[in-house]
């Protein structure tokens, strides 16, 4: 029986995980995640400023992270915590890197097993990509 609970809890990680792609950097990614790649970061200025604008979000979970908010200046991504009871709009999380001053590239959200890519497309519009990752997919 010991056996069989661990293997169940080592089956519901390994499912609810994925790997992102961001300037040749395998980044892991868990359930109720998103990552934004980010171009203009360069300071820890810049991280503050993001920072505080997430953190105004109701759908940020503030217990992961940094008060729900990573972010690698190196390699030009935020990582955020999504709250699992929300629903997370990407139009709020493009507008919040605006809003502080940096373009964002691309956007993945890790939702009930469910890896969902964006790009901004030539008019600077918020896109998703037509083929989202299939079950078997997602790490």
């Amino acid at each position: 029986m010991k056996n069989l609970l661990s293997l169940v809890l080592l089956l519901s990680l390994v499912f609810s995980q994925s790997k992102v792609t961001i300037d040749n950097e395998e980044i892991d990614m868990n359930q109720n995640e998103a990552i934004v790649e980010v171009l203009g970061m360069v300071c820890s200025m810049c991280a503050f400023g993001i920072e505080e604008g997430f953190s105004k979000e109701e759908f940020v979970d503030k217990s992961k992270f940094s008060n729900g908010v990573l972010v690698d200046i190196d390699a030009k991504f935020v990582q955020l915590g999504l709250k699992k009871s929300s629903s997370v709009n990407p139009e709020a999380i493009y507008n919040v890197i605006q809003d502080a001053g940096y373009e964002v590239k691309k956007l993945y959200i890790l939702k009930e097993n469910q890896l969902t890519k964006y790009n901004v497309g030539k008019l600077n519009i918020l896109e998703k990509e037509l083929k989202e990752n299939t079950p078997e997919n997602i790490l």
